[in-house]
Formats: C-alpha cells, structure tokens, sequence
C-alpha cells in the first residue's frame, strides 16, 4: 500500500480549495480548480473504497470497531448497576 499518493493527493486537494477561495485567481481558473477538485475527490475515494486500502487498515473489522466506539461514547453503559 503506497500512502504517499493518498497524503499527496489530500495535499494537492487542500491547495485546491485554499486556492478557490482566493482573490487574486482568475474565474476561468477557479473554474478549473472546481472541476478538478471533483476529480481529485473521486480519486481520493476510489483509493479509500478499493480493497488494497480495506485491508491495510483491517476494515473486515468495521462492525467490532461500531460497536467499541458505542460502548466509549454511551455514558449509561459505563455507570454501575
């Protein structure tokens, strides 16, 4: 699992929408900006659904994960009866 194209690509992301928010950038490239930003989003998620990155962070696990976040989360289940 290669992380070092997810980070960049969350960094380029992060430039993206700092940029689209600027002034001083011209609205035919802002436009561009938008539109690649869509496309940098669906590549972002596409590498986070595929089964290289499940595995890497064990998300055969998920449903165990749900349920201990519940159980942190849930004051009543940490009071004494």
């Amino acid at each position: 699992m290669d992380l070092k194209e997810l980070v960049d690509l969350i960094a380029i992301r992060q430039y993206v929408v700092n940029s689209t928010a600027n002034p001083a950038i011209d609205r035919a490239t802002v436009n561009f900006m938008n539109g690649a930003l869509l496309l940098i989003d669906k590549k972002i998620i596409s590498i986070l659904q595929g089964t290289e990155f499940k595995e890497y962070i064990n998300y055969g696990d998920v449903q165990l994960a749900k349920q201990e976040a519940a159980n942190i989360t849930n004051i009543r289940s940490g009071l004494k009866k």
